[in-house]
């Protein structure tokens, strides 16, 4: 299964069309849609004598306040930069128009707006143009006059903030962290916490296409080692119909408790090494000092374990809130089995 065909069979689904303006457009604009009247389109054009133009998706849907006129939303998916993608998705545009004026239920309605959108999980930044003519101000007083402007929505999946990504809530921000997983430990980890958060049945279909894709199409081109293994495991979980204690994972409210508890912990620990140095400093400040002991031993117990884990060190750094530095002595001492 192919790059194209996968993401096609994903974002055949409404659900996932309406995650990904939610999330990844305008949550404003997404406000103004009418979701429940999402409708695929065709997208082979052909006319007359011509050669035969197929887009990736096409999907047209109702405004909320009922307005007559539609926005259709044209969908194309990218593993490689493709320079002349603006004018594709302007052909694309075109023909699409131009097929809403021949059919005949369309007649009486006014032109669907087009929202056009790219999907792209390339390594390498997204380098082609988005835009054709961002206009001036001076150019915008003149657009009645024939200037004009056009664009596409640009998703570069491997290359979003991190941040934009984690406050995602919708089923399409899952793929994309997929595409993002930088080994095998992370993709078991996203998929037991995905499991517990699409484990109806309305997403079976779903899950079962992401281990899919997974297995034939992201693995195998990312060359992480021990795919087979891990692809084989998630297809055990995924025969399982109760998510397990074993299935609980490292996600960010759990490391955060985790941090917590090793806290509570470390002041114990701290109270009693405290009593021990207040003989030499006094009880108090041997109580803080102590104290302070016991939070860096579980805080780099803590470390150790997400370096275990597969965690890079600037994301440990930033979670556990310690200095980089302090971060990578740890791994270098577990490596050499200090």
């Amino acid at each position: 299964m192919s790059h194209d065909s996968s993401y096609k069979k994903f974002f055949s689904r409404a659900d996932m069309v309406e995650s990904l303006v939610r999330d990844f457009i305008s949550e404003d604009l997404a406000q103004e849609l009418d979701f429940t009247t999402l409708e695929p389109m065709p997208t082979v054009f052909q006319k007359h004598g011509q050669t035969e133009r197929r887009g990736d998706l096409i999907w047209r849907l109702q405004w909320r306040d009922g307005s007559p006129c539609l926005l259709a939303i044209l969908l194309e998916f990218q593993s490689t930069i493709d320079k002349k993608m603006l004018c594709r998705l302007l052909e694309y545009a075109t023909l699409f128009l131009e097929q809403t004026l021949d059919d005949d239920k369309s007649k009486g309605l006014a032109l669907p707006k087009i929202l056009p959108i790219v999907l792209y999980n390339g390594a390498k930044p997204w380098s082609a143009p988005c835009v054709y003519g961002e206009l001036s101000e001076r150019e915008r007083l003149a657009y009645e006059r024939g200037i004009w402007d056009f664009k596409y929505h640009l998703i570069d999946i491997r290359h979003l903030e991190e941040s934009l990504v984690d406050k995602a809530k919708g089923i399409s921000a899952w793929i994309f962290r997929f595409e993002r997983a930088a080994n095998v430990q992370e993709m078991e980890r996203l998929w037991r916490v995905m499991f517990r958060a699409l484990k109806s049945p309305t997403y079976e279909n779903l899950r079962q296409e992401i281990i899919i894709w997974l297995e034939t199409c992201v693995l195998p081109v990312r060359k992480i080692s021990g795919a087979k293994i891990v692809v084989e495991r998630l297809k055990e979980e995924e025969k399982m119909t109760v998510v397990t204690a074993e299935m609980e994972d490292w996600t960010l409210p759990y490391i955060n408790q985790g941090i917590r508890q090793g806290r509570a912990e470390g002041e114990a620990r701290g109270r009693a090494e405290g009593e021990r140095i207040g003989e030499l400093r006094g009880r108090h400040e041997g109580k803080l000092e102590g104290e302070r002991i016991g939070i860096a031993e579980k805080a780099a117990q803590v470390i150790r374990q997400m370096i275990a884990e597969g965690f890079e060190d600037n994301l440990i750094a930033k979670l556990v809130s310690v200095p980089l530095s302090e971060v990578q002595k740890l791994r270098i001492a577990s490596r050499r089995g200090g």
